[in-house]
């Protein structure tokens, strides 16, 4: 794994990890909700096994990159495109997990030239009603995006809250919220990269996330129906945090979707088939 570093974008610094092979075939990771681009370390070893480069780009105001005001998910891609541009990428796959779904599908819908595949792990599909939020199963999310359309300050100040809780109970709830085999497969580091991506969000501050719960409450800015590349939607069946509805609305809203259910995972699925992400987004 390659350190973080920064890229340069209108007077702000993005933060970029770059892990797998350097210099391998492209894939741009958005990460999770209240986490960071450290999720992708997951991705690390299959992407050394399987050729590929994952670039796993902060969102604004989160981990490494400096705040900015992003008022839609479909303002994303600009930001991307800036830094791929700098990284030297041409064609490129997108992914993205959970609140990072609609980041990865924002790219592939806006930037057709660039991105030639896209897919979404336990990725969440637009919220037609604020009550949808009711859906999700974690508090935080059934807390935070009904109250980041109120007032940024209320969802700032929710965040700096579950911000104080103790490693080791982000850890329990993570197992707690965990499938058969998902679980099994964070025992050990793995756990601890997720926790440590969860930590590295608000490294900065919380305006970042809290931020980032405002545009998934709203329109995301771009619609489904655009994204016309292959775009394979992962989704665990165990999944409590983001139900298994959320696949099949994305699936049955893109042109060329594909719906794949991962037997007794839950939403943990970048620690299960990081290796199956990549072989479906290489370029072969």
């Amino acid at each position: 794994m390659a350190p973080a570093s920064t890229v340069p974008v209108d007077g702000h610094q993005v933060g970029v990890h770059r892990f797998g092979k350097l210099g391998g075939w492209p894939v741009v990771w958005c990460h999770g909700g209240l986490s960071s681009a450290l999720d992708a370390t997951f991705f690390d070893a299959a992407g050394k096994r399987r050729g590929a480069e994952v670039i796993a780009i902060d969102r604004p105001g989160i981990g490494r990159s400096d705040y900015r005001h992003l008022p839609v998910i479909g303002r994303w891609p600009q930001l991307v495109e800036t830094v791929a541009d700098s990284l030297g990428l041409g064609r490129f796959a997108v992914s993205g997990w959970s609140a990072g779904g609609p980041y990865a599908l924002a790219c592939a819908a806006l930037m057709p030239e660039r991105v030639r595949a896209v897919a979404t792990l336990a990725g969440m599909a637009p919220l037609d009603h604020i009550n949808q939020a009711f859906e999700l199963g974690l508090w935080a999310d059934r807390v935070l995006i009904p109250a980041a359309q109120v007032s940024p300050h209320v969802a700032a100040a929710l965040v700096r809250v579950s911000r104080a809780a103790p490693d080791r109970y982000l850890a329990s709830e993570v197992r707690r919220t965990a499938g058969c085999r998902d679980r099994a497969a964070l025992n050990g580091e793995p756990l601890g990269w997720v926790v440590d991506a969860v930590r590295e969000a608000t490294v900065n501050g919380v305006r970042g996330t809290a931020d980032d719960y405002r545009r998934i409450g709203r329109d995301w800015g771009f619609e489904l129906g655009s994204v016309r590349q292959p775009a394979t939607v992962w989704q665990g069946n165990q999944d409590a945090l983001v139900p298994a509805k959320h696949a099949r609305r994305l699936t049955n809203s893109l042109p060329r979707g594909t719906l794949r259910m991962v037997d007794s995972s839950g939403h943990y699925l970048p620690a299960l088939i990081a290796d199956d992400v990549l072989d479906d987004l290489s370029p072969r």
